[in-house]
């Protein structure tokens, strides 16, 4: 039977791909509502290359949501048009799905979807759910169909209009990397909270002013410092920094030896990787796959496709989608000095919200600091601000497989409102 698919495109245009992407009906509408027309003309462009060449996608104007006479006239022109394509298509259905609409817009489409006999379709992403109401049921109560895993990180992202240039973990040589080094990885994030100033000054050994890499152009490999390998520790290390420090130097990360303990010396981009936060990311994604995520990216580029120039591409540190849903995660490895990692971890939570904006994704700061020894923890500042990212703070991290798995079975990051 002929399938007639429309969707109001809201602000949130992965949630309209679901249906479609599950039902994959012959033809589509897609009706702009509360999003942009150039979202909209995004998802047709999506679509177009995810369905059969013969599938028939149109795009119509923007709905005056917020006119609901006008609303209500659109509305009535759609439902007859549909209604002569029924005429003209013995058998076509019609089914409607009104997105994250308010609620008066789908009651003007729903009654207005009378004249063609539309099916009423709603998506409950957090559940799982897709509900469906037929237009001549009696029931009432809709008929109740499993989401399938439609959705990957890539087509989250394309109908939010970012695209993925590339990510570390494509990488066939990167992944045999973090397995190799695995031990060593766990062990730096499972004693972060002790290790905290260590990694935090060798972060700033590799990023910082003078530090082992040059000034970063994202159009060009990274390259070390001439001449800044050679670099010094501002105090005499401790236990357990000892024993990090010579692991990482058996590892071939660093150059360390306990008769001169102050001194190292970074003579590789893989080693000054590493230490600039590489082991973070490879962290997370030895975590994802302990925790069975089946879709990760790790140290993806992201390209916004709403701007000319991408000068500097966002790079999370993960992101992952699981049940159509986007997990976004974050890193901070934080300078020495309480008060500098407060003022760079509320830094980075803006830029969190700042690089997944318009991204409705459940999002994760793993952060490295000295945040325990401040006068305030800086998951009491996240919470005071009624910023919405999850903090794994220091020693935390050593359950990051746990938080992971519950993300993965509850759609909800533990703990979370």
């Amino acid at each position: 039977m002929p399938h007639l698919h429309v969707a109001l495109v809201t602000e949130r245009p992965e949630v309209s791909l679901i249906p479609i992407l599950q039902l994959r009906p012959q033809r589509v509408v897609l009706v702009p509502c509360q999003s942009p027309p150039q979202a909209t003309e995004r998802l047709a462009i999506l679509l177009r290359h995810e369905l059969p060449a013969e599938t028939v996608i149109e795009t119509h104007p923007r709905l005056p949501a917020d006119e609901p006479d006008r609303c209500a006239r659109y509305a009535g022109e759609l439902a007859e048009t549909l209604y002569q394509r029924q005429l003209d298509t013995p058998g076509l259905s019609v089914t409607l799905d009104a997105g994250g609409c308010s609620t008066l817009v789908a009651l003007l489409f729903q009654q207005a979807m009378r004249r063609c006999s539309a099916d009423w379709l709603y998506v409950d992403v957090p559940t799982g759910a897709l509900y469906s109401m037929a237009y001549e049921t009696k029931a009432s109560t809709p008929d109740v169909t499993a989401i399938e895993p439609v959705l990957d990180v890539d087509r989250y992202l394309l109908a939010n209009g970012r695209k993925r240039a590339r990510s570390l973990s494509d990488s066939e040589a990167w992944r045999q990397a973090c397995l190799q080094r695995k031990s060593l990885t766990r062990y730096l994030a499972h004693h972060a909270d002790r290790l905290a100033v260590l990694l935090g000054e060798l972060h700033d050994m590799v990023h910082g002013e003078g530090g082992v890499l040059a000034n970063p152009d994202p159009h060009a490999p990274p390259r070390l410092r001439p001449g800044a390998n050679n670099q010094r520790l501002h105090a005499t290390p401790r236990f357990p920094a000892t024993d990090a420090l010579t692991a990482l130097n058996e590892a071939g990360l660093l150059e360390w030896d306990n008769q001169a303990p102050c001194q190292l010396s970074v003579t590789s981009l893989e080693g000054a990787d590493y230490l600039g936060g590489g082991w973070l990311t490879e962290y997370v994604w030895l975590c994802a796959h302990e925790a069975r995520l089946s879709k990760v990216c790790s140290g993806a580029h992201l390209l916004d496709m709403n701007v000319d120039r991408n000068d500097r591409p966002v790079i999370p540190n993960c992101l992952a989608v699981e049940r159509n849903q986007l997990l976004f995660v974050e890193s901070l490895i934080a300078r020495p000095g309480a008060e500098t990692c407060l003022e760079q971890g509320l830094k980075r939570l803006h830029e969190m919200l700042n690089h997944s904006a318009g991204l409705t994704a459940t999002r994760v700061l793993l952060a490295c600091g000295e945040f325990d020894k401040a006068r305030q923890r800086l998951t009491e500042l996240q919470r005071l601000q009624g910023l919405q990212v999850e903090v794994v703070e220091n020693a935390d991290l050593k359950h990051l497989p746990r938080l992971l798995a519950s993300w993965k079975e509850n759609g909800e990051w533990p703990g979370a409102d």
